[in-house]
């Protein structure tokens, strides 16, 4: 469920944000005049998802490079392992 908090919050209670976005590893969504505006992050959530979304694009190069018949021998991958 989205954590829904006001601007003011942000100004009056950011500790309070803070310890939910480390705590929850969920966004907190600030509203201005009701509105969503913006999105509160625990820099470690950001940072996985940073993560997730480079592994995300590798396995889609990967995809793409199959089927696109861009392979190459075992024994050469082995080589360019070593």
């Amino acid at each position: 469920m989205a954590i829904i908090r006001p601007s003011a919050d942000l100004r009056n209670h950011y500790q309070e944000i803070s310890e939910i976005c480390k705590t929850t590893n969920q966004p907190v969504y600030i509203t201005v005049n009701g509105k969503e505006d913006t999105a509160i992050i625990a820099s470690d959530a950001l940072d996985e998802l940073y993560r997730t979304i480079k592994l995300m694009q590798e396995i889609n190069q990967g995809i793409a490079d199959v089927q696109n018949g861009r392979l190459i021998s075992l024994e050469d991958a082995k080589k360019k392992l070593l």
